[in-house]
């Protein structure tokens, strides 16, 4: 009977972890959004870095993979993690930043999000 009453309590356990990272995702995305969203991409390379490639669409706008904050943490019980915020950000004709997604968000030193704590 005891583990009847166990497992609801473990799913909903798990349930909740899952809600906390995913609303902290979307609070780092909303971060990365405040900073880069209509920003000209030269202003974000200057402030944050360069990117680690480019492509130009035939109408004209550009899209770039941009990481930064890459720090490599010692291995652990799964293994080496790396600390690293990884952007896919797409330019308007005009060079402003038009899209920001995060595509790799690594946890941080002082958040689970290390896209957070670059661009807080």
């Amino acid at each position: 009977m005891k583990i009847v009453a166990f497992v609801p309590a473990f799913v909903l356990t798990l349930g909740a972890c899952g809600t906390v990272l995913h609303v902290n995702s979307e609070d780092a995305q909303a971060i990365v959004d405040r900073r880069a969203l209509g920003t000209s991409a030269g202003e974000f390379f200057q402030r944050y870095g360069a990117p680690r490639s480019r492509e130009e669409a035939r109408d004209g706008t550009l899209t770039f993979a941009w990481e930064g904050g890459f720090e490599r943490v010692p291995a652990g019980v799964v293994g080496p993690e790396e600390m690293i915020c990884r952007l896919h950000l797409t330019t308007d004709r005009s060079g402003r930043i038009v899209a920001a997604p995060i595509v790799r968000d690594g946890k941080g030193t002082r958040r689970l999000s290390r896209c957070a704590e670059l661009f807080e």
